[in-house]
């Protein structure tokens, strides 16, 4: 009598408690994200702040439109008048969020329990960066959409609104969502960087304003050349633009400087994990 054993390839179990511990990962750090207070009142502000200046904004435009002269109203951009507060304020309110995410166990001492529930630091970092990501965008998403709504309702009985189906409205919602997004996965890579919050926040502040504005300062032929690599200032308008008029000729398009700011966030986030990987928790 013949007995077959059936043997296991000597890969899978490897694979499968990779996969195991990666979705059991993200489900702990969504857990961590969801039940901390910060977050909720870091991503309540980004909401009220956001909808709440776009509107105010559209609301003076529909109040002074009957006194605009003509080639003002060719030049209104109904649709980043409504997000353009979602890019501006966004950009920094969510450097809180991104950054805490990292930052605050190190504070607490936390990484250390984190680090010995889940040993695997590429597989942890990874995570934390992901949840953060998916959650940031989702919200995102959700108040440029609420913003444009609500400006375009200010707007219509003065019937300068815009319309989603209308040419690059839909991308200026869907970008500047995609904008705010990626500032807080840039937020992150600071914060493992730095491993401190404020100190993380304020780089923000660096990268996404200040260098800006010290390039202001080169010789203008320099300048314009440099502008469509720099983060942030111009970057904000080229995303929100839905008009010839409003966009900016020195800058990409906004998929293209979308792409320029992703690229920043991808080098910081990768130096995050390098040094994730080699210091002490």
């Amino acid at each position: 009598m013949t007995t077959t054993i059936g043997r296991v390839r000597p890969d899978t179990q490897p694979t499968a408690r990779l996969r195991t511990d990666i979705l059991g990962t993200l489900a702990s750090e969504f857990v961590k994200i969801r039940s901390v207070r910060a977050t909720y009142w870091t991503l309540i502000i980004l909401i009220v702040a956001s909808i709440g200046s776009g509107a105010t904004y559209c609301a003076v435009e529909a109040h002074q439109w009957p006194h605009l002269t003509p080639q003002d109203h060719a030049n209104f951009d109904p649709t980043q008048a409504s997000v353009l507060g979602v890019a501006l304020l966004g950009q920094f309110v969510i450097a809180v969020l991104g950054a805490q995410t990292i930052t605050a166990e190190y504070s607490t001492g936390m990484m250390r329990t984190s680090l010995t529930v889940m040993p695997r630091r590429t597989v942890l970092y990874g995570a934390k960066a992901a949840v953060l990501a998916a959650v940031t965008l989702i919200v995102a998403l959700s108040t440029s959409f609420a913003s444009f709504v609500l400006g375009q309702a200010l707007l219509a009985g003065r019937h300068a609104g815009a319309t989603l189906s209308q040419p690059h409205v839909l991308r200026s919602v869907i970008v500047t969502a995609g904008y705010v997004a990626v500032c807080g996965v840039a937020a992150f890579g600071l914060g493992a960087i730095l491993r401190h919050t404020a100190a993380a926040v304020a780089a923000v502040f660096v990268l996404f304003e200040l260098i800006q504005r010290l390039a202001e300062a080169l010789p203008h032929n320099l300048y314009t050349s440099m502008e469509k690599w720099l983060p942030g200032g111009a970057t904000v308008g080229a995303i929100t633009a839905t008009t010839p008029d409003s966009q900016n000729p020195q800058l990409f398009s906004a998929w293209g400087e979308l792409a320029v700011l992703g690229a920043y966030a991808v080098i910081l986030v990768v130096v995050g994990a390098v040094l994730f990987r080699r210091r002490d928790a």
